[in-house]
């Protein structure tokens, strides 16, 4: 019978919040917009198990003579006058065009490694539908060898590259290296050339991709021992494709976030992201909560295919990828996607950050079928929150308890319930010293004589007759 009337008292809650929150639009600050959506931004993993070969390769000599021939020109001309000048022409060239002079032979390299992409969703419904960025969770076959070429196949570039600068001697070839081409520039550049070579003539012989959603505070290395499994269930392509991916995880009661309609911003209205930056993990086994960080939108604009992108200011780096863009009336109005890199120094141009907006994401949402709507006890925790920010703690109190009534683990709903009771415990205690202040300085009627309050203590008067 308890049982049944509490669930009665949450079933009422949660209608009496969906009721009171139905039309509002009002202005968040940051840090109620952070606080009232980090249980429903979500981090993802998705890890990769591949078993793959390369083939080694030599040199292309046509390729090398036709190179040849054609620096002879230049030192004909006049353009090149020393033989180290030419030297160094060779290798650049070479390098950078490692397709058309590497030629694969039939020596190949065999390898088994695990790699794994961390990026940011957000929940939309309360059994588990979760939006993120296709990249996130790709298993295209060009985007795995990508990655396993510039990290599994690592030291298999740095021995070649170091083979190679072995071969130039010590005497002046290195050196012409180092004065006319940078020693660092060329190491950049010859594991760059290996990278590139190595996913273009992989071999993927066995791939098994599987995916992980944690809600809360999660170090990046316990995602997997800590997350569910999720499933794709409608997908589009990297960008400059339509960036956007639906999943789906086993879940009840889960935390969500609300949507909002994009068509309305305009450049110079504030947005913010939140998610799971890569830049703020200072130590894997750090148990990191969702970052915010807040801009401008700077611009709507056309990709070639016909579609809009929001640009904006506010950061984001690796990890943000797939985490909700908020309006100021904290709805996910966009998720961010990817920014903008130099091609000449392979930094991160700042300021030139982009987002999907809302309306994109819909159309996957309806190709996998999915409704959004905010959970009710989603609702009924950023009521609790907006209770206890106003000090209205045994409200607060009773609300984070019914949350956790619902479900136990509710990001965060543990630490408020002991921040509530600790501030409840703290306002008993200054009730209590406050009415022990006041019986000193209270009027008194005592039986055998009158009482007035003074500042300090009490004097008795004489008793009063009557004739």
């Amino acid at each position: 019978m308890t049982r049944f009337f509490k669930s009665l008292a949450i079933a009422a809650s949660l209608l009496t919040v969906a009721l009171t929150g139905c039309g509002k639009t009002t202005a968040l600050s940051p840090s109620q917009l952070a606080e009232q959506n980090k249980p429903g931004t979500l981090i993802i993993q998705t890890v990769h198990n591949a078993e793959f070969s390369v083939p080694d390769y030599d040199f292309n000599e046509v390729k090398m003579a036709q190179l040849v021939e054609a620096l002879g020109k230049k030192v004909a001309s006049g353009e090149y006058t020393s033989e180290q000048q030419v030297f160094v022409a060779i290798i650049q060239t070479v390098l950078s065009d490692p397709l058309a002079y590497f030629t694969p032979i039939s020596t190949r390299v065999q390898e088994q490694a695990e790699i794994s992409t961390t990026g940011s969703a957000l929940a939309v419904t309360e059994d588990g539908y979760l939006i993120t960025n296709a990249h996130v969770v790709s298993s295209e076959q060009d985007d795995i060898k990508a990655m396993l070429a510039d990290s599994a196949l690592e030291e298999v570039a740095v021995s070649s590259c170091q083979n190679i600068w072995d071969d130039f001697g010590s005497g002046s070839y290195q050196e012409a290296v180092g004065a006319l081409m940078g020693t660092q520039e060329f190491v950049q550049l010859c594991l760059q050339a290996h990278a590139k070579y190595f996913a273009h003539h992989m071999s993927l012989d066995a791939l098994d991709t599987k995916i992980y959603a944690a809600m809360g505070a999660t170090a990046r290395d316990q995602i997997v021992e800590k997350g569910q499994k999720a499933t794709v269930k409608a997908i589009g392509e990297p960008a400059p494709g339509k960036d956007v991916a639906i999943l789906k995880i086993e879940a009840t009661h889960m935390p969500t976030v609300a949507l909002g309609d994009d068509k309305a911003l305009a450049a110079g209205d504030r947005m913010f992201i939140l998610g799971y930056p890569g830049a703020g993990v200072i130590d894997e086994q750090e148990a990191v909560e969702a970052s915010l960080t807040a801009g401008l939108v700077s611009a709507r604009k056309t990709m070639t295919d016909g579609w809009d992108i929001l640009q904006t200011d506010a950061a984001m780096s690796s990890g943000n990828s797939g985490g909700p863009v908020f309006n100021e009336a904290g709805e996910a109005i966009g998720i961010a996607t990817f920014a903008k890199v130099d091609p000449s120094t392979g930094n991160q141009v700042q300021g030139a950050n982009f987002v999907i907006p809302m309306g994109v994401v819909n159309e996957f949402l309806s190709q996998a079928n999915v409704e959004p709507a905010p959970s009710g006890v989603s609702q009924l925790y950023q009521t609790a929150v907006t209770q206890f920010e106003r000090g209205q703690f045994k409200r607060a109190l009773a609300s984070f308890r019914q949350v956790s009534e619902l479900n136990p683990s509710y990001p965060y709903v543990q630490d408020y319930l002991s921040k509530t009771q600790a501030a409840l415990n703290n306002d008993s205690s200054g009730a209590a010293l406050s009415t022990m202040g006041l019986g000193g300085v209270a009027l008194l009627l005592l039986s055998g004589g009158t009482a007035v309050a003074l500042r300090r203590g009490i004097v008795k008067l004489p008793k009063l007759t009557t004739h």
